[in-house]
């Protein structure tokens, strides 16, 4: 099932044969995933969107264009989910030469500055539902820790 990319979209998102979460599309093309494993089919958006938020990613659109996660409904973002997600990059070979990426803009980073940021990296949805799933069994997720900052310890 086709679908487009709309920013606000509610996504329903497999962690497994039985649970799922959801996700959001915050700009165009950074996702919000928010902490609400279920085996229900929740149609609340405003239940969802109390949920805390787990990670803010950037995600491959074929995960929405191409019908892997569901839209389950629209809503106007609220003013946190507005703010531009920063993201870190880091030079191969080179760990102290970092930089923080939001939207459009980029600027020199010390390696502490960028300590919490997600690399910024596009995911595939299957290596989203495998965090998922890692993160609600309690196991470290071989990606997230492939993409973590160099250099600190």
């Amino acid at each position: 099932m086709r679908q487009k990319e709309i920013i606000g979209a509610f996504l329903r998102v497999p962690i497994d044969e039985k649970d799922h979460t959801y996700g959001r599309i915050i700009s165009k093309l950074v996702y919000a995933f928010y902490d609400f494993k279920t085996d229900l089919e929740i149609t609340n958006l405003e239940l969802i969107e109390k949920s805390n938020v787990l990670f803010k990613l950037i995600i491959h659109r074929d995960a929405v264009t191409k019908g892997y996660w569901k839209i389950i409904g629209i809503k106007e973002l609220p003013e946190d989910l507005k703010v531009p997600v920063p993201f870190f990059k880091q030079e191969i070979g080179n760990p102290d030469e970092c930089s923080i990426v939001a939207e459009d803009e980029s600027r020199k980073a010390t390696q502490q500055q960028c300590v919490g940021l997600e690399r910024l990296a596009v995911w595939e949805h299957d290596h989203i539902e495998q965090r998922l799933r890692d993160y609600y069994n309690g196991v470290r997720n071989n990606d997230t820790i492939a993409l973590r900052l160099n250099g600190i310890l």
